[in-house]
């Protein structure tokens, strides 16, 4: 996202974006049922910090950290709880989420053996992060049988160009592995 936003002209001094992050709360061995046991993590993400290896250690500190705390499993009980009340209380809960949001971002692990379907080979799979409210970017990491997929969904009225952020997603991966050769 930083290298998307400075290429197009924005400037990072004091900006501040912060993603929802789906955290898996089901216990491996429940790992195959139907359904999903998720909370929410909320992620400053440190765009404005130049180097690439202290803004991916900010991160994985600020991840590591919140695995650790009940925060997923708090916000699971919320929204389970406003899933029981009437819809504009809903509409203003997500509302208020949406105001403190910029993103939803996700990884999920897949199958890493090939899947089949009607005895034809999954060439391969995607999925889409959920959005809702004023989020107006949602990335989902998907990995299988060897690969990863990357999805970017965007509100057109807020992000018109979102090959541009592919792009740049892209070219950040790109320079990762670089860095680690």
């Amino acid at each position: 996202l930083r290298r998307y936003l400075l290429q197009h002209g924005e400037s990072l001094d004091g900006i501040e974006l912060r993603a929802a992050i789906p955290v898996n709360l089901r216990p491996i061995e429940e790992a195959k049922r139907l359904g999903n046991a998720f909370g929410l993590v909320f992620v400053q993400l440190p765009v404005g910090e130049e180097s690439r290896e202290i803004r991916t250690l900010q991160i994985k500190t600020q991840m590591d950290e919140l695995k650790r705390s009940p925060e997923a499993l708090v916000t699971l009980g919320i929204l389970r709880a406003v899933g029981f009340t009437p819809s504009e209380i809903k509409r203003w809960f997500v509302e208020i989420f949406g105001r403190r949001l910029t993103c939803v971002m996700t990884n999920v692990p897949g199958p890493q053996q090939p899947l089949r379907m009607a005895g034809q080979p999954l060439e391969t799979l995607m999925f889409w992060v959920p959005q809702t409210g004023r989020l107006g970017l949602g990335v989902s990491l998907l990995s299988y049988a060897g690969s990863v997929r990357l999805g970017v969904a965007v509100d057109a009225g807020l992000i018109d160009d979102p090959d541009a952020i592919v792009q740049a997603f892209q070219e950040e991966i790109a320079a990762m592995m670089r860095d680690r050769s």
